[in-house]
């Protein structure tokens, strides 16, 4: 049986979900729209890879594909490409971390985010908004689970760099987590704030796509972890046209490399399946201080055009 506050958890959730959902639209009606811009006169040939939209895009052929750039979630790998402008793209995931003494999970994570596009001086910049908060469970050894809000995080993505011909994509990804004082003592999120700096590369190739993250995170006012760095590689792959695989090894630990320190590899898919695309993923610590570590992840996506006319 579910302990008594589940239910006005669960209400409180649905208030921020609507707000989540609400939120950007506000912020990019504030936002100066860039001049058209006249395409140039001598023509050129197509690029090798040329820019598609995330979740599901037609290729070159005109087949519909699901992407398979390693990306979060079902990976904790995140790629430099962000939604379409005046796109919502929307993450609705269970996630499991759990070792011989502890377990955590996150029983429903939402991940909204919203594409715009950022003007300077007749220059576009595809932007990305984010928000993302968990309802989280929490127990060590046989102890009853602790319920509450876990860590939420709102963050930006600046997607500045673009290569169609080579496959080369890069942008920063500035975010910064914060947690309730229940929830910090309730165990299901961590206490203080923390800023988070990430630099994100992806490289596409004939067969498959490389991703590759590396950033630091940079804890405040009580935090109850030190400073961390963070590396991860990830390749994917689609084998059919609605299914593609991925996976990536991950690291992380203080800045100095002696604590908290932890490397991972995990196994992702996405399925298409009517519009949505479905993904898991599961993992497993290859090195950890705090003993092994498994992982796994089961959620979908939704994409949802906001700017489209009816």
């Amino acid at each position: 049986m579910l302990p008594r506050n589940v239910p006005s958890l669960l209400l409180l959730f649905s208030v921020v979900l609507v707000s989540a959902l609400s939120w950007p639209l506000a912020v990019f009606a504030a936002i100066p729209h860039c001049a058209p811009v006249t395409p140039p006169q001598n023509t050129q040939p197509p690029p090798l890879f040329p820019k598609h939209r995330r979740g599901i895009y037609r290729n070159n052929q005109n087949i519909e594909v699901v992407d398979a750039t390693p990306q979060s979630p079902p990976l904790e790998i995140d790629d430099p490409g962000v939604p379409d402008k005046g796109e919502f793209e929307i993450n609705l995931l269970t996630l499991a971390d759990s070792t011989e003494d502890t377990r955590n999970i996150d029983v429903l994570r939402v991940d909204a985010n919203y594409g715009v596009v950022l003007c300077r001086r007749g220059y576009e910049l595809p932007t990305q908004l984010k928000i993302e908060f968990p309802v989280s469970a929490a127990r060590e050894g046989s102890a009853p689970y602790r319920f509450g809000l876990g860590t939420a995080a709102i963050g930006v993505k600046f997607n500045f760099y673009n290569d169609d011909n080579r496959g080369l994509r890069v942008s920063v990804y500035p975010q910064g987590e914060f947690s309730g004082a229940s929830g910090v003592e309730k165990g299901v999120a961590q206490g203080g704030q923390t800023l988070v700096l990430p630099l994100l590369v992806a490289r596409e190739f004939k067969y498959v796509t490389a991703v590759m993250n590396a950033g630091i995170e940079r804890s405040f006012h009580g935090s109850d972890h030190g400073n961390m760095t963070a590396v991860e590689l990830g390749i994917g792959r689609g084998l059919f046209r609605k299914l593609a695989v991925m996976g990536d090894v991950d690291s992380s630990s203080t800045l100095d490399f002696k604590e908290d320190r932890l490397v991972s590899a995990n196994l992702g898919a996405l399925y298409e399946v009517r519009s949505a695309i479905l993904y898991i993923r599961t993992g497993h610590s290859l090195f950890s201080d705090e003993g092994a570590h498994a992982f796994f992840v089961f959620g979908t996506k939704v994409l949802i055009d906001a700017a489209k006319k009816p």
